[in-house]
């Protein structure tokens, strides 16, 4: 798709010296202009998620001079967000992201309309944001989220960039645009959560949400501004150990179940399902499984009983970066042959990993035959982790 039609085509507004100042670079390029600085003014982009993709992506868009953004995330900054998540500083840690972004990002350009959301962008409020930005950035860590904001783009007919990463690599596209296909043409159904690790499960090296999320803003641009060949029709893949990038054409599927000629999606739906990840301050059973349904236990009464035989399934690398003192290492791969050699009286177990998704997983490999003597820990590593942390910085300094 090339020279596809600007988002707003008023007249051009008309600049004052401090942003003649600030959009020199822009308002020098012949694609843009004086008349492209105000389709940019003009414009309003909706980033959901202010995460590893939204911080980079809210940075450019609001640098940029994007009139109106708004920011969707009902998280809090914690300490392991500031290696990938670039809008927050140490200080702003328990602070709402919302909050903190919108606070960065005035300061970075104070011509812009923020508009902040401390919630998840959900089933209930799902049509009405579509419906009130021109263009959408996907950047949320929850299958279930990824497909809502889908759908509800496909209906409000809005386009959005869709970005996914892993580890080195990861994947972006425009969906939703007039005639150009939708996430469900690509993936018509979510996977399940269990078979795709999160970004605490996996990992992911700082510089990639970095990358594809800036290049979610350089998308947004590009439709706003009418320029160029956005990623309609395409995915844009990138291995960023092998700087390989890969353009797949994606053509939009007449069959598909949201976009289709005969769309069976209608109305919204959400699922149930979650990723791997949970946000901080929701234990992994409560946003997946019923309280009672599993043998959770916290940390202070499993620091309580001695009786208690602790087993951290992580990675090798895992382990070997950290781990709880006295905790033995069988990783979840191995998990069954290991368990299969123990008595049958012996100790009670207590399983954990990095947050407490994989010890979903490993109770339900162990519980036909260990059930009884089966425990999880609530929070997994980083709950200890925080705890360590917290008490040696509220320890008294010695002079």
């Amino acid at each position: 798709m090339t020279g596809s039609p600007p988002l707003s085509s008023d007249t051009p507004a008309t600049f004052s010296l401090e942003e003649q100042l600030r959009y020199a670079r822009h308002l020098s390029l012949p694609e843009i202009g004086a008349a492209g600085q105000t389709q940019l003014r003009q414009a309003s982009v909706l980033v959901i998620g202010a995460g590893g993709l939204g911080s980079p992506a809210l940075l450019y868009l609001a640098a940029a001079g994007v009139g109106r953004l708004g920011i969707i995330d009902p998280d809090y900054i914690e300490l392991s967000n500031l290696q990938r998540q670039v809008l927050y500083t140490t200080a702003a840690c328990g602070s709402p992201k919302v909050e903190e972004a919108r606070q960065r990002l005035l300061a970075l350009n104070p011509h812009l309309r923020i508009d902040s959301y401390p919630e998840a962008f959900s089933i209930d409020n799902a049509r009405e944001l579509a419906a009130s930005y021109d263009v959408l950035i996907e950047g949320s860590d929850r299958f279930a989220t990824k497909y809502l904001v889908n759908d509800a783009c496909v209906q409000a007919g809005k386009p959005y960039v869709g970005a996914s990463i892993r580890a080195f690599s990861g994947m972006l596209a425009v969906y939703a645009a007039p005639g150009g296909p939708c996430h469900r043409c690509l993936f018509p159904q979510e996977p399940d959560p269990d078979t795709v690790p999160s970004c605490a499960q996996a990992g992911v090296l700082g510089t990639v949400p970095g990358l594809f999320g800036l290049l979610q803003a350089h998308e947004a641009l590009k439709l706003i501004l009418g320029i160029g060949e956005p990623l309609i029709g395409s995915v844009l893949t990138i291995d960023l150990l092998a700087m390989r990038f890969q353009k797949l054409r994606l053509p939009r599927d007449p069959n598909c179940p949201s976009c289709g000629e005969s769309p069976s999606i209608q109305p919204l739906t959400e699922s149930s399902s979650a990723c791997a990840s949970t946000a901080a301050g929701s234990p992994l059973h409560t946003t997946l499984l019923h309280p009672d349904a599993l043998p959770w236990i916290s940390l202070a009464d499993a620091q309580q009983d001695p009786s208690l035989r602790w087993i951290d399934i992580r990675t090798s690398a895992e382990f070997i970066a950290g781990h709880i003192p006295g905790a033995a290492h069988i990783p979840l791969d191995q998990i069954e042959q290991v368990i299969a050699s123990l008595k049958p009286d012996s100790q009670r177990l207590l399983l954990y990993c990095q947050r407490g998704a994989r010890t979903v997983q490993a109770y339900f490999l162990l519980k036909d035959k260990l059930g009884h003597r089966l425990f999880l820990l609530e929070g997994g590593y980083e709950t200890w982790l925080h705890e360590q942390y917290r008490a040696a910085r509220d320890a008294p300094t010695s002079r």
